[in-house]
């Protein structure tokens, strides 16, 4: 006999993709949205400088880019002038490509930023996730938060454990990493997790907040019909307002070329320089693997033990790369600000 079971009721997002607004899961070929862990609330620091917009989740082709998200309060002393981007003469179309996958130094931008956000009460001992399906969970750091020798091998690069240790408890993800999330919806209250944000919240404000983090890594690869102008104008944006929380924000590369000419990497190259923030270069590290470590549809990261860098064959795969090059970028951060602050 045939039984009628009622339905699920769709969550917001489910809403949001019957309707057109999740349309950047199929624009960049990232797995559906993931409903992230909601972290403990911490004691709150107030929103300050940009705040977000009910921007639409991502922007239909044709149309202009969400505006920019109004100014309402006034940041901390200096925090304003470490938000207004250099003239710098762009690299060559090549160069970008032989920049180091992780930092070497940090410039004297970023070591103010790192003191004011320390007064502001930042945790130097955690950071937040920005990102999109190459960010998520699933594959993305979720190990290290586990036991060495057991959860994660870090082989002979056993000497990133002291960072490790020193970020223990961040990653396990937040509240801003979202298949199909672009530079655009993460100031978007239709992409915040309902039961973690304020109503007007968006993913990046909720995060900001929740986490007290000193440091967000922000990994977007999200683009709308081949815009790089428009995805620069909102990736900046998004700069901007990480800074005037007093958080050091740190771009990272992509693996995949979509658009045909390294548009969006050159954006995200450009975008730290202007602003004299840490890169991870994650293409880069990339490029010496087996079909750069993507499948064949030349977007997703091939897999394998995403935490074990104790034998040949998972370092020869995407996300063990990936994991491996953004905890040496986390790394490299740690010694350079942390260590000698």
């Amino acid at each position: 006999m045939k039984t009628n079971l009622p339905r699920p009721a769709l969550s917001r997002r489910d809403v949001l993709k019957l309707l057109g607004l999740g349309a950047g899961v199929w624009l960049a070929g990232c797995a559906g949205p993931q409903t992230p862990a909601s972290p403990t609330a911490a004691p709150f620091i107030p929103t300050v400088g940009l705040e977000p917009t009910s921007a639409a989740a991502t922007r239909v082709p044709g149309t202009q880019p969400p505006t920019a998200p109004a100014q309402t309060a006034t940041p901390a002393p200096g925090l304003a002038e470490l938000a207004v981007p250099l003239a710098v003469p762009p690299l060559g179309a090549e160069e970008w490509k032989t920049l180091p996958v992780f930092p070497q130094a940090v410039s004297a931008r970023m070591h103010r930023l790192f003191e004011i956000g320390q007064g502001l009460g930042r945790d130097a001992r955690r950071f937040s996730v920005i990102g999109d399906c190459q960010s998520i969970p699933t594959y993305f750091f979720t190990e290290f938060e586990g036991q060495p020798g057991v959860n994660y091998h870090l082989g002979e690069y056993g000497d990133l454990q002291a960072t490790i240790d020193w970020f223990k408890g961040s990653f396990g993800g937040g509240v801003a990493a979202n298949g199909g999330q672009n530079v655009a919806a993460v100031f978007s209250p239709l992409w915040a997790d309902p039961l973690a944000c304020a109503r007007d919240e968006g993913p990046l404000a909720c995060e900001l907040r929740l986490s007290r983090a000193a440091f967000a890594l922000i990994s977007l690869e999200e683009n709308w019909n081949g815009d790089a102008a428009g995805y620069r104008e909102n990736l900046e944006k998004i700069v901007q307002y990480t800074i005037l929380q007093g958080v050091i924000p740190v771009l990272a590369t992509k693996a995949s070329n979509l658009e045909g000419d390294h548009s969006i990497n050159r954006a995200i190259v450009e975008t730290t320089r202007a602003y004299e923030i840490p890169l991870w270069n994650f293409w880069a590290s990339l490029q010496d693997l087996p079909e750069q470590g993507l499948y064949e549809d030349r977007f997703h990261l091939t897999q394998g033990s995403p935490g074990r860098f104790d034998y040949r064959s998972p370092l020869r795969t995407g996300w063990a790369m990936r994991n491996l090059t953004a905890l040496q970028t986390l790394d490299a951060l740690r010694r350079l600000l942390v260590a000698g602050s």
